[in-house]
C-alpha cells in the first residue's frame, strides 16, 4: 500500500511519467482480460425421468421389508435421476385399472432351490428386442433371501437393490448388463458383504443411456 501510494502523489515530472506509463500499461492489460472468453459456467444437473411402476407382492413378503426394500430401490434410481412412484398393489383400489405407461414388479417365490454354491438369477426382466421394450419384471425373494443369507446381508436392502437392477433393465429395454454397477451380471457373496458404494448405484452411461430412451 505504501509504495502505491507514493505512485499516485509523485509531483515530479519522472513520477509522473512513469505513472501515465503504468496505467497505459493497466489499460491494455485490462483489454486483453476483456478479451478472454467467460469462464463457462458448471454444466446444468440432468434432466429427471419421472416413471411409474407396480408392485405385485405374490410373495407376501412382509410389509416392513417391502417398505425398506422400495426405499432403497428409489434411492438407487434417484441417483440416477430417475424418480420412481410406486403403486402397491396389495391395496385393493390401488391397482384395479389396466396398468398404462407403468412398469410391473412381481415379487414371487421360485418353485425350485437351487444348489448351494451354484449361481442363480435372482430375478428377470421380459424384454421385448425386436420392439425395444419391456414392462415386466419378476424378483424372485426366496432366491434373494438366500443370497441375502450366504452374504450375511440386510435381505431388505438386497431385494431393493435386485427389484433397482430388473427395473434397471426394463428402463434400458435390453438384458445386457454393464461391467461395473447396478447393472453388472453377477452379484457375488464378497461382493455384497463389502457393501461398496459403486457396486450399487447406476453407472454414468447407464443413467445416461435411460434418459436417451426416456426424455
Amino acid at each position: 500500500m505504501y509504495t502505491r501510494h507514493l505512485l499516485a502523489v509523485g509531483r515530479n515530472q519522472k513520477s509522473e511519467t512513469r505513472s501515465r506509463q503504468a496505467a497505459q500499461f493497466f489499460c491494455l492489460l485490462s483489454s486483453v482480460f476483456c478479451l478472454l472468453p467467460p469462464v463457462a459456467a458448471e454444466s446444468a444437473p440432468p434432466a429427471r425421468i419421472e416413471v411409474g411402476a407396480r408392485v405385485y407382492n405374490t410373495a407376501r413378503v412382509a410389509p416392513s421389508i417391502t417398505d425398506a426394500a422400495l426405499a432403497t430401490a428409489t434411492r438407487l434410481m434417484t441417483a440416477g435421476a430417475v424418480d420412481v412412484a410406486w403403486r402397491n398393489c396389495d391395496v385393493p383400489s390401488a391397482c384395479a385399472t389396466v396398468p398404462v405407461r407403468e412398469f410391473v414388479i412381481r415379487l414371487v417365490r421360485a418353485q425350485a432351490r437351487d444348489a448351494d454354491g451354484a449361481p442363480f438369477a435372482l430375478g428377470e426382466a421380459s424384454i421385448d428386442l425386436s420392439e425395444q421394450a419391456g414392462v415386466l419384471a419378476t424378483i424372485y425373494v426366496d432366491r434373494v433371501e438366500r443370497m441375502a443369507e450366504l452374504s450375511e446381508a440386510d435381505p431388505a436392502l438386497l431385494l431393493g437393490r435386485a427389484i433397482a437392477h430388473e427395473l434397471g433393465h426394463l428402463l434400458l429395454a435390453t438384458n445386457s448388463h454393464s461391467s461395473s454397477g447396478l447393472m453388472r451380471a453377477q452379484w457375488t457373496a464378497k461382493e455384497v458383504r463389502g457393501n461398496s458404494a459403486g457396486d450399487w448405484i447406476l453407472a454414468r452411461k447407464d443413467a445416461e443411456a435411460i434418459r436417451r430412451r426416456l426424455q
